[in-house]
C-alpha cells in the first residue's frame, strides 16, 4: 500500500476549508489512488465480463420496470406523445437510474466505512477522508461507465447524440460534492451512533421512490409535488432527464439549487467530519 501521509489541519477551518481539502486531497493522491484502484480491482478482476457487471443489475432493473410501466401501466404515458412506450421508458428508466444508483451506492458504503476500517483508524495516523473520498469516487466511475455505454446506445438507435451532454462533466462535479459531503456527514455520525446505518437504509428507500426516474413528474399530484421537490436527488435526476433523455437545457434554478445542494452538503459534512474524526478511533 502506498505510504500514508499526515495531515494537518489549518488554525481556521472555515476561512481555509476548501483550499485545505484541494491540498489535502493533492498530497494523499498516490494514497487515494491506491485505495480507488484496490475497489476496482475488487469488483471486476478475474470476472469473465469485467467492468459490464456494472450495468448488469441496473439493466435488470430497467427490463422490470419498462415491462411494469410500459406494459401495464402504458396508458399514462400516451399523453406524453411517446411512440414506442417500452423503449423511451426504458431510456427515461435508465437515465434516472445512473445518478441513483452511484448516490446510492457511495452514501451506503460511505456510512459504514469507519467502522468497517477501525483497524486502520485505529493502529496509525489515517487521514480518514481518504475513505469516502475513494468510494465516492469508484461509485461516479461506474456510473461512468453506465452513461458511456447508454450514450452510445442512443447514437446507435438515434444517429445522433444530443449537445446537450456537452454539460454532463458539470453535473457529474456537482455530483462528487453531494455525494462526498453526505458520506462524511453519515460516516461521522454512524460512528458515534451505529443505527445511522439502517437509518441511512430506510432513508434512500424512501427516496428512490420520490424521485421522478420511475416516472414523469407530470404525473405527480399537485399535492405530493413539494415531497418531490424536497427530495436532493431529485434536482440531480432531472438534470440528467433533461440533458440525455430530453436534450434540452436546464433552467438556471435547476443549476443554482444542485448546486447549492453541493456546497452546503459538502460544508457541512466536511466540518463535521474534520472536527470528530479526532475521536474516531475512541469510539471504535
Amino acid at each position: 500500500m502506498a505510504s500514508v501521509w499526515i495531515y494537518r489541519q489549518p488554525g481556521n477551518f472555515y476561512k481555509s476549508m476548501m483550499k485545505t481539502y484541494i491540498h489535502h486531497l493533492f498530497f494523499q493522491r498516490y494514497l487515494l489512488w491506491e485505495f480507488l484502484s484496490r475497489d476496482l480491482q475488487a469488483r471486476y478482476v478475474g470476472s469473465a465480463m469485467g467492468f459490464f457487471w456494472s450495468i448488469i443489475n441496473p439493466i435488470i432493473l430497467l427490463l422490470v420496470y419498462s415491462f411494469v410501466f410500459g406494459v401495464i401501466i402504458q396508458a399514462k404515458w400516451q399523453h406524453m406523445g411517446v411512440v414506442n412506450p417500452i423503449g423511451n421508458i426504458a431510456f427515461y428508466i435508465f437515465c434516472g437510474l445512473l445518478p441513483w444508483y452511484a448516490f446510492q451506492e457511495s452514501v451506503a458504503r460511505s456510512t459504514t466505512c469507519i467502522v468497517d476500517n477501525a483497524h486502520l483508524i485505529k493502529q496509525v495516523r489515517f487521514p480518514a477522508k481518504i475513505l469516502p473520498a475513494y468510494i465516492t469516487l469508484s461509485s461516479i466511475i461506474n456510473q461512468l461507465i453506465g452513461t458511456a455505454i447508454f450514450l452510445i446506445t442512443i447514437l446507435a438507435i438515434q444517429g445522433y447524440l444530443p449537445v446537450t451532454i456537452l454539460a454532463l462533466p458539470f453535473i457529474l462535479i456537482l455530483e462528487f460534492f453531494f455525494f462526498f459531503g453526505a458520506g462524511l456527514l453519515f460516516s461521522t455520525l454512524n460512528t458515534y451512533i451505529r443505527d445511522i446505518a439502517p437509518l441511512v437504509t430506510i432513508m434512500t428507500m424512501i427516496m428512490m421512490w420520490s424521485t421522478p426516474m420511475l416516472y414523469p413528474i407530470d404525473m405527480v399530484p399537485d399535492p405530493f409535488l413539494p415531497l418531490i421537490y424536497a427530495n436532493p436527488i431529485t434536482y440531480f435526476v432531472m438534470i440528467h432527464h433533461q440533458l440525455i433523455y430530453y436534450g434540452e437545457w436546464p433552467t438556471f434554478l435547476f443549476w443554482a439549487i444542485a448546486t447549492l445542494l453541493s456546497a452546503s452538503t459538502f460544508t457541512v459534512g466536511y466540518s463535521v467530519f474534520t472536527r470528530c474524526h479526532r475521536e474516531f478511533a475512541d469510539l471504535l
